[in-house]
């Protein structure tokens, strides 16, 4: 991959610009009690709009809460989406300071890129993306764009949420790098969107099936 070609940098955010913890969806999904069973539902629900393009913010959450409140007997759209924003988004914001494993030199990194003319970015595929980087104790002001693909209406690994962004800055998706944690998220998105894909993973597996966050910044320090 060459460095000269790299205008600007897409982070996700859960999972890449910290570590996430084993406990993290148990310690949510008590916290929701009574009703705990809403958040295998709710993720088996967003499962099903990945990579479908709903055109707005609004009519994905539409159609989230509708097929949720199918899943959950007895409940309305209505109750289903203000769970989503009062319960399961508040509770998420709350984990947030458990999560201890933010990237070592990750401040200083962005600051490097910014200095060097290089935009940067977090794209993260839920919403509320500055209070959960707040509650990490990671500055939102580090970065010159922060977005969603939720607020897009367009889930990973649809490509428009990516393509929004880097034309945002005025920069061709092929001089764009997407670091994520997920192949099938992160990385198809950038392959459909014609941008170049750095995977971190923070076990030791088979050559190729990611870097570790040293080897990454590493590389983001020499663009």
């Amino acid at each position: 991959m060459s460095t000269n070609a790299i205008k600007a940098v897409i982070f996700d955010l859960d999972g890449t610009l910290y570590r996430m913890k084993w406990f993290m969806k148990p310690l949510i999904t008590i916290r929701l009690f009574p009703h705990c069973l809403r958040l295998p539902r709710y993720l088996s629900v967003r499962d099903t709009f990945a990579g479908k393009d709903m055109g707005s913010a609004e009519a994905l959450l539409e159609a989230l809460a509708g097929e949720l409140s199918r899943r959950n007997r007895g409940s309305t759209p209505a109750q289903m989406r203000t769970w989503i924003y009062d319960g399961f988004y508040r509770q998420f914001e709350n984990v947030m300071p458990l999560m201890r494993g933010r990237r070592d030199g990750l401040g200083e990194t962005l600051s490097r890129l910014r200095t060097r003319g290089i935009k940067v970015g977090v794209l993260s595929d839920y919403a509320r993306v500055e209070e959960r980087l707040a509650r990490l104790a990671i500055d939102p002001a580090l970065f010159d764009s922060l977005a969603s693909a939720e607020s897009a209406g367009a889930l990973k690994p649809a490509p428009r949420p990516f393509l929004e962004m880097c034309g945002a800055w005025a920069v061709h998706p092929g001089e764009t790098l997407v670091v994520g944690d997920r192949f099938d998220t992160d990385g198809a998105a950038a392959k459909s969107a014609g941008m170049q894909f750095l995977k971190i993973g923070d076990k030791k597996g088979p050559l190729g099936e990611g870097r570790s966050w040293t080897a990454i910044k590493s590389y983001l320090n020499e663009l």
